[in-house]
């Protein structure tokens, strides 16, 4: 056994397919292929399953699958800390929901960078199930995930089950965002029918995907409402849209004002009607914060205090 073939076994597990697998690994599938089965031979287990779609993880290959990952990270940690001590280089993976408070304090934070001569940074902006799938592979040192108070129990069920840490970063109720000049902009929503008419901007992946872990999709009831929702996967157009097509709205958390002037829009605050929501950080229950990691979190503190939380 070594620790590249152990890495060959991670990806195949993430990808679900060994030329895949391969290919996003830049090495020759018949390579990943040799070390799956003398993996298998060696501890005398059947990792995967093969089947016409790909390959499918056994119920033993799951089990050495955790302690495969768990040496991993132990490389990759020690890796990282002697990075940072030869190369005084910034090291650094972020998963995040797409919030605008969060990516402008990442901003802030790069700009305080430009002195450093070597910067390896990965900021992915996704939903909450991605992301506890990201740290969950070690891929990630830290993430945000968002859920609905509603859905609270079932998210701190699961991370306990997978062994992360959380810690609580912000709540609030979603604001409504829209144009200044939509027909909602000087209303007090407080009900569906006060949204009749408009379009809904939506991320269209923020629902856990059915059959992984749980559907909570039947409990959005608020979208089935409204007839017309235009989905989206990045948050960058979002603001071009809600400013540029009439009466579209989006559910958001706080945005920062200067992003609202500069697009022409308003955040509205809905009472019960809107949604409670927690941001949380999570992270190994064995990570240990490295400088950099530790300087971007103060920054998002100090930012978070402007909406009266702290964490």
């Amino acid at each position: 056994m070594n620790f590249t073939d152990l890495n060959y076994v991670i990806a195949i597990d993430k990808y679900g397919s060994i030329s895949l697998a391969a290919k996003k690994l830049y090495v020759a599938q018949s390579n990943l292929s040799r070390a799956v089965k003398e993996l298998e031979k060696e501890f005398d287990i059947t990792i995967f399953q093969r089947t016409p779609k790909g390959v499918v993880t056994t119920r033993e290959g799951q089990r050495f699958l955790i302690h495969a990952k768990e040496i991993q990270y132990q490389v990759n940690n020690l890796t990282n800390a002697y990075s940072d001590l030869t190369d005084h280089g910034v090291s650094l993976k972020l998963s995040v929901p797409r919030a605008s408070y969060i990516s402008e304090v990442f901003a802030d934070y790069l700009a305080s960078l430009h002195e450093e001569e070597n910067i390896r940074i990965h900021y992915h902006e996704t939903n909450s199930m991605k992301t506890i799938r990201n740290v969950l592979d070690f891929h990630y040192d830290i993430g945000i995930i968002r859920y609905n108070s509603m859905h609270e129990g079932y998210y701190l069920s699961l991370l306990k089950l997978k062994k992360l840490q959380y810690r609580l970063i912000l709540e609030f109720d979603f604001l409504l965002l829209t144009s200044k000049n939509s027909i909602i902009a000087d209303k007090h929503i407080r009900s569906n029918e006060d949204l009749e008419g408009c379009i809904e901007i939506v991320h269209g992946d923020k629902r856990l995907p059915s059959g992984d872990y749980v559907d909570l999709s039947d409990n959005d009831r608020e979208e089935r409402h409204q007839k017309k929702v235009i989905y989206i996967y990045e948050r960058g157009s979002q603001f071009e849209i809600l400013s540029r097509v009439p009466n579209t709205y989006m559910w958001v958390s706080p945005i920062p004002q200067h992003i609202l002037d500069q697009y022409g829009l308003v955040q509205l605050r809905c009472g019960a009607f809107a949604k409670y929501m927690k941001d949380v950080m999570i992270f190994k229950e064995n990570h240990t914060p490295k400088k950099h990691e530790k300087q971007f979190l103060d920054m998002l503190r100090e930012k978070t205090r402007e909406f009266g939380c702290y964490f």
